[in-house]
């Protein structure tokens, strides 16, 4: 009997086939039944999460990322890698060393921006959305009974405190608001407090019992019921119990949609309010009717798939106003939809609806920001631990082409060594912080290269990410099965299957489809630092609503195509600039890439900086266009709305403004490995499980492959690399796995 090891190899060195490699490794005694190489094109991990330090050791992101509260599966890993690293004395003199305490902040300040109509203009909704006591990662997502409650809950709260409430009857309505403001605010004033010679004459009517009293319970009775039974939950038929609380408000819901939507300024709390409890209502109405399956006590999203997330609102009766609003348009920028086509994107209506269900049970902070990079925080620990256990890995190796046969099993792949090394192997990592910190260059480490390697890419320009690079890799290579690999996880982006992949595609029609219906769409992302703050340049926090600490704007929905931008100011003090050009603000954004022409064939070596430019021409006339309203003492007389590029920080202190805003960092998304993977209506039928690859010896993870929850983000990324991993490890008759939460339980 061989008692040989299984060789399993990963393609692809993003947080899917971190993931997988993790998962495959956590398991006591698993160097006992294989081993573990990672190919890895160019010099650094993290795929979409990957960031490097450049000039002044500042960080360069692929764009904004945050993570949210709810990103239970990416907090229990994170928490996992954090205490191993720490264990294992992997990074002693680190000063990123707890993950909470160290590398995170929390942010509860989100800025929806909305153009109204009406008004001509944009205008401002903050949203604070509170603690909570729970903690991110330790334990499973909240269950969607309980998600539901949770929606109840808020939805009930806003109720009593909306104006709409009191308005049945107008003179109750008058009455409650200068009488009974205990209704809208859960505050009971004392009759002490109630003053006015109004007050005086009507006192008898509003005695205990009294007429108004009465009139008053009775408006109210609906309200009182539906909060009476949410407080006592049927733990054995709570979709009935959930049926009948929604019932309850049903004609308050209608009384505020026969009100319609204000617009005026001096409403717009009103007009808020009016959004979020129509949107509440209609989101959990639409999930107990058309998500929830009697037959199983279980909630099916995959069956409204087929319907746009907008389409869908309107079959539960929402008014255009809603399914048209600024809350409904977060779903489609949230996922770079909204570009997709010319009626307001796409967007699968079971994915937007898991989507708001999860994100409704974040647990501690809505949003955690990284104080350091990106690849700092998240890829780097990661690093660090699958090294120490033992997974290899290799840089600078191109797949070339996963070979079809017709054996039922992958038996060769073809790659190319990109460069010559002048060392046994590469090692990644950058030291800065007086050797203390460690990074992702921006750069390869041109010392650990053949030297005449590194003059042809210094003299060229060259970025070995880049499809479109005019290189000549070192060599070829074939890997063969039984040689090199038993096992194949693949988790390489769909985007790139194409080519690397076009054997199979070729002949397996169930491929075809898949790379035929699974829609991507570049990103693009910029950076602009600020030797100012972003006080200085006009945001004040109160004034927009937000509270004077802890509170960094993050901005998702404004003019497109760079509608998001966020405060990123925290991570300037682990950069290293020049104390005359040490900037106080730092504002990323990021939005979708329009693309009015195919890619490029690869043949085209100028491609990414042509778009690299045409990125940076177009975000030039957006900043001329669209940041004075939030930063008013940046503008110049020349562009009053627009923002004057001499405030910019710049490595080289130019004079020239131009050059200094040329000098910032600017990223057109395009190359198909970067591209984001968009859930459409009908999309996840052509999506490929982790083991459904058609292949005995081939496993798949990434945001594009069937996973549960099929949006691109970051927690369900990690779900298909810890899936293709059990997988595979089932296969070899290994057990014990732990539990992935892809799904939301009832």
């Amino acid at each position: 009997m061989s008692t040989r090891k299984k060789k399993i190899i990963i393609l692809g060195g993003g947080m899917a086939s971190l993931s997988a490699a993790h998962e495959l490794t956590d398991y006591e005694g698993w160097q006992n039944d294989y081993e573990i190489t990672l190919y890895q094109v160019g010099w650094r991990l993290g795929g979409k999460t990957s960031t490097g330090r450049s000039q002044c050791d500042r960080i360069e992101e692929h764009g904004i990322h945050i993570l949210q509260g709810w990103y239970d599966t990416t907090f229990r890993l994170l928490r996992s890698v954090y205490d191993e690293r720490k264990i294992e004395n992997l990074a002693p003199g680190s000063p990123l060393q707890d993950l909470f305490k160290d590398g995170l902040v929390a942010n509860n300040t989100t800025l929806l921006t909305e153009f109204i109509p009406e008004l001509g203009k944009w205008t401002n909704w903050p949203l604070i959305l509170p603690d909570t006591t729970e903690q991110p990662g330790l334990g499973p997502p909240l269950p969607m009974s309980v998600l539901i409650r949770k929606g109840l809950a808020v939805m009930l709260e806003m109720l009593l405190g909306s104006p709409y409430i009191k308005g049945v009857n107008p003179i109750i309505a008058w009455i409650l608001n200068h009488f009974f403001p205990e209704y809208a605010t859960n505050n009971e004033r004392k009759p002490s407090e109630r003053t006015g010679w109004i007050y005086t004459l009507i006192k008898p009517l509003l005695a205990k019992g009294g007429l108004i009293d009465q009139m008053v319970h009775k408006e109210f009775s609906n309200i009182n019921e539906a909060v009476r039974l949410l407080q006592h939950p049927d733990l054995e038929n709570p979709h009935k119990h959930h049926s009948k609380i929604l019932g309850l408000i049903e004609n308050h819901i209608r009384y505020i949609e026969q009100k319609g939507l204000p617009f005026k300024e001096e409403k717009s709390q009103e007009r808020h309010l009016t959004i979020a409890v129509c949107f509440a209502y209609y989101n959990i109405k639409g999930i107990l009717k058309d998500v929830y399956n009697p037959d199983t006590e279980s909630f099916d999203f995959s069956k409204i798939n087929k319907y746009d997330y907008r389409e869908w609102l309107g079959m539960q009766g929402a008014p255009e106003w809603l399914v048209n609003s600024v809350i409904v348009r977060f779903f489609y920028t949230g996922t770079f939809a909204n570009l997709v086509n010319d009626s307001g994107g796409a967007v699968a209506a079971g994915t937007a609806l898991q989507f708001f269900a999860k994100s409704s049970g974040y647990k501690g902070s809505f949003v955690y920001q990284m104080v350091y990079g990106t690849g700092d925080v998240l890829v780097m620990p990661m690093y660090e631990v699958l090294k120490n256990r033992g997974v290899k890995f290799k840089f600078f190796h191109k797949i070339d082409q996963v070979h079809y046969a017709s054996t039922g099993s992958i038996e060769t792949i073809s790659y190319s060594e990109q460069v010559e090394l002048a060392v046994p192997e590469y090692n990644p990592v950058k030291k800065i912080q007086d050797g203390r910190l460690s990074v992702w260059p921006a750069e390869p480490l041109y010392d650990q290269l053949n030297p005449n390697d590194v003059t042809k890419l210094k003299a060229g320009k060259v970025n070995l990410e880049d499809p479109w690079a005019d290189w000549t890799d070192f060599r070829k290579g074939q890997l063969t099965l039984g040689v090199d690999f038993d096992e194949v996880i693949l988790g390489i982006p769909v985007g790139t299957l194409k080519t690397i992949c076009s054997e199979i595609i070729l002949k397996e029609n169930r491929w075809q489809l898949m790379v035929d219906n699974i829609v991507t769409t570049p990103t693009q992302s910029a950076q602009l630092w600020f030797i100012p703050s972003l006080n200085e340049l006009g945001f004040d926090l109160a004034t927009w609503g937000l509270p004077a600490e802890f509170a960094a704007p993050n901005v998702v929905v404004y003019q497109n195509p760079m509608y998001s931008w966020l405060d990123s100011s925290l991570v300037i003090a682990n950069e290293n600039w020049p104390e005359n050009q040490r900037p106080k603000f730092l504002a990323y954004f990021t939005g979708p890439y329009v693309m009015r022409k195919p890619l490029a064939p690869f043949s085209d070596h100028n491609y990414q900086a042509k778009e690299n430019e045409r990125l940076k021409d177009v975000f030039e006339q957006w900043l001329q266009d669209n940041s004075g309203w939030f930063w008013p003492k940046a503008t110049t007389y020349l562009y009053p709305q627009g923002l004057n590029f001499q405030l910019l920080a710049d490595p080289e202190n130019s004079m020239d403004s131009y050059t200094r805003f040329s000098n910032q960092f600017f990223r057109a998304n395009v190359r198909p490995t970067d591209h984001y993977t968009l859930s459409v209506p009908n999309s996840d039928l052509y999506r490929l499980k982790a083991d459904a690859s058609g292949f005995a010896n081939l496993y798949l993870c990434g945001d594009w492959i069937d996973f549960g929850g099929n949006v691109g983000y970051i927690d369900g990324t990690i779900q298909s690399g810890q899936q293709a991993a059990q997988a595979l490890r089932t296969k070899m008759n290994l057990g014990g796995h732990k539990e992935i939460w892809s799904e939301i339980k009832s």
